[in-house]
């Protein structure tokens, strides 16, 4: 009761305070309360006429503070009405809000993932390349053979045309890998930048193909060293233009098999069939009427265009080879252009996007999220450095945590503390800086005397910038 007598002296200048003119208020034993609807009751006195509290000071926040461990972290309704037992407090949702906001255990359990703004294409995937030039690779599987064995599927996706080879591995060591990926250069070529995750099986290839002394294999041919990029750790969306291929081999592996056992031969007969099928899906918009121009297929790209209506035994010579050339040329650069304005020009009409909720800094703490582990063990660890993208947005982070350093995407991250790029925290901020740059001077020690509420000799203030006032007396 003397604190709440204290906090009113320094909150409200009486029963005639401007912001006690709303509320039917009257002084009980030195306490301002308010009479409420059901002061008429048989009821306790403090739940018929309240004290009444202001929001802002820091008694009221202690108080909410102090129900909201005694409930044990409960929720903002059972909260409002333990305090309506005592106490009445203006937006008293607002600074229960607040205050489990604050709470660590409460955000440690109800805190929800960083998000971030999605990124544009990189340059890798919209340039004009050949097929397979900018490759994709991950494992599908495992697949059930007639003997027992298990077999897995290396699938290989072009960044720019969408389309896959498929190879049939029967392990997932490094060596079964650099066996699929000879095949696979074999067939189609050579990439020059290959992304995958982090894998164990791709992880040991990019260490093998470092070791070896590119300055010399340039002294006897043009061959490049082939980059590879991994995505950030447990960040599977980053090869979502692979996984979705994935995901439509997946398909057709269940709609074919079923519950069919096949040997190695017969799955590597119908995995070519799923290749067939995944390469001609069309691209662009499928036309209904008749006469429009056939959809862009990724098989398009691969093998050169089909020429139709043509016999095999036509008389060639110079004069009719060069029309051909030309003709041919004709085609492909028409290809390449309708495959810029129809399928490209429907990857920039992107559809409004909802803006990041909050940003992360160096400094913060926060909470690792792993999808195999409860919320309860996830690590705590502090932000130790920040990686920007081309757009300013940070998506990638170094987190330091007890066992050492580790890199995750923001998304994985579940942010403890409160958010100081907040509209209301930097409102908050600019009045409790304004507040302190407009206090007064000291007065000296017979003005001090000659007033009624003078402050400490020394001008103590709270950690709000708050002047701690000293009160003339207490009418108890």
């Amino acid at each position: 009761m003397l604190l709440c007598k204290l906090s009113q002296k320094e909150s409200f200048k009486g029963k005639s305070d401007p912001s006690l003119q709303v509320l039917n208020v009257f002084k009980e034993n030195g306490l301002i309360r308010t009479r409420t609807m059901i002061s008429n009751r048989q009821d306790t006195f403090c739940f018929r006429c309240p004290i009444v509290l202001d929001p802002e000071h820091p008694l009221t926040r202690k108080i909410v503070r102090h129900t909201h461990l005694k409930l044990n972290h409960a929720g903002i309704n059972i909260m409002i009405n333990n305090l309506e037992e005592k106490f009445w407090i203006p937006r008293c949702r607002g600074v229960v809000r607040s205050v489990i906001k604050k709470c660590v255990v409460c955000r440690r359990y109800a805190a929800k993932s960083i998000t971030a703004p999605p990124g544009l294409l990189p340059e890798n995937r919209v340039r004009d390349a050949a097929a397979f030039e900018v490759t994709g690779v991950d494992y599908a599987g495992p697949l059930l053979l007639r003997e027992g064995q298990k077999a897995y599927v290396c699938l290989f996706a072009c960044a720019v045309y969408r389309a896959v080879h498929l190879e049939l591995v029967t392990s997932l060591s490094t060596e079964e890998f650099l066996e699929a990926f000879r095949r696979f250069i074999a067939r189609r070529g050579r990439p020059s930048v290959i992304y995958s995750d982090n894998a164990t099986n791709f992880v040991g290839a990019s260490n093998l193909l470092r070791r070896i002394n590119w300055n010399k294999i340039s002294q006897y041919c043009s061959i490049n060293e082939i980059e590879w990029h991994f995505n950030p750790p447990s960040a599977a969306w980053w090869g979502g233009w692979w996984e979705r291929l994935v995901r439509f081999l997946k398909d057709l592996l269940k709609r074919t098999l079923k519950r069919t056992s096949l040997n190695y031969e017969e799955i590597s007969t119908v995995l070519c069939d799923c290749e067939a099928t995944m390469k001609s899906r069309p691209l662009t918009y499928l036309a209904e009427e008749r006469g429009e121009t056939m959809p862009i297929l990724a098989a398009m790209f691969i093998s050169d265009i089909r020429e139709n209506k043509i016999p095999d035994l036509d008389q060639i010579d110079k004069s009719h080879f060069a029309k051909r050339l030309c003709y041919r040329h004709r085609l492909k650069e028409e290809l390449r252009k309708r495959f810029r304005i129809q399928y490209l020009g429907q990857l920039a009409r992107r559809s409004k996007q909802k803006k990041p909720t909050r940003t992360v800094a160096i400094g913060d703490f926060v909470l690792i999220g792993n999808d195999l582990q409860k919320r309860l063990d996830w690590p705590l660890a502090k932000v130790e450095e920040v990686f920007p993208g081309k757009d300013g947005h940070v998506r990638i982070v170094r987190l330091k945590t007890a066992k050492g350093e580790l890199i995750r995407p923001i998304q994985r991250l579940i942010p403890l503390e409160v958010d100081h790029s907040n509209y209301e925290t930097q409102k908050l901020l600019e009045s409790t800086k304004a507040t302190s740059e407009t206090i007064e001077e000291p007065k000296s020690l017979h003005d001090e005397e000659s007033e009624p509420n003078v402050l400490f000799e020394t001008d103590l203030k709270t950690r709000n910038g708050r002047i701690i006032k000293k009160p003339q007396r207490i009418d108890l």
